[in-house]
């Protein structure tokens, strides 16, 4: 039922109970081929990545599909689990100083999680919810000067997302395995060796990141385990 992915763009959260008063079913409607960016996913998922997260609660609180992820088909783009545009939502929501928004996507990722959403889905590029949380926070911490104003917020959240990935069984220990980048170097030497030999803009890039990770890590003791 396509009408429904308008009316959540919209942000019409009455049009979105008239029509699943009409039609339950229509909780989990998958959108069509337009408009593009929609193609393939589920009304939660739109709801979430245009953050209106009062229609994604509603959406979640009348059974959602809490684990979707868009069907393999002809269209080469990413898949990624649902649980990630919630992730995402959190932290992107910050570039546009929604405070709210990213308050209220925190509480639905957590919603998401107690109800089943699984935290070790994989993308179909092979990333985890860790991986996508550090890639959309970094994209604000290192630009202190575009992003000023939100800096310490991006940390927050960052954290609480974490703390929210382990409380739910997040394999980090797998997560250490894998690579942020195709070349297959792991997550454990990028990020939480203190020394490595890697490109200079890259290092710059990251410098802030890896610091805090290593900080958290340490904290929570996580490489003892």
């Amino acid at each position: 039922m396509q009408v429904i992915f308008t009316k959540i763009r919209q942000g019409n959260l009455d049009e979105v109970k008239r029509i699943l008063g009409k039609h339950p079913e229509a909780v989990n409607s998958v959108s069509g081929l337009k408009p593009k960016k929609d193609h393939g996913q589920s009304a939660l998922q739109v709801a979430l990545k245009t953050g209106h997260t009062e229609i994604a609660d509603y959406l979640i609180e009348h059974g959602a599909d809490l684990n979707f992820m868009e069907a393999e088909d002809d269209d080469p783009g990413p898949r990624m689990p649902v649980l990630f545009d919630a992730i995402i939502g959190v932290i992107a929501s910050l570039c546009y100083k929604e405070f709210d928004v990213s308050d209220e996507s925190l509480v639905l990722t957590r919603k998401m999680l107690e109800r089943g959403s699984d935290v070790n889905a994989i993308a179909s590029y092979g990333a985890d919810a860790m991986t996508c949380v550090i890639h959309e926070a970094n994209q604000i911490v290192s630009r202190p000067t575009v992003y000023s104003e939100v800096q310490d917020e991006a940390w927050i959240k960052l954290e609480k997302v974490l703390d929210l990935l382990l409380e739910y069984g997040f394999d980090y220990k797998a997560w250490l395995d894998r690579s942020l980048y195709p070349d297959g170097t792991a997550n454990r030497k990028l990020l939480l060796e203190r020394d490595i030999d890697v490109n200079e803009n890259w290092l710059k890039q990251w410098q802030s990141m890896r610091d805090f990770i290593q900080g958290y890590f340490e904290k929570k003791e996580l490489l003892k385990k």
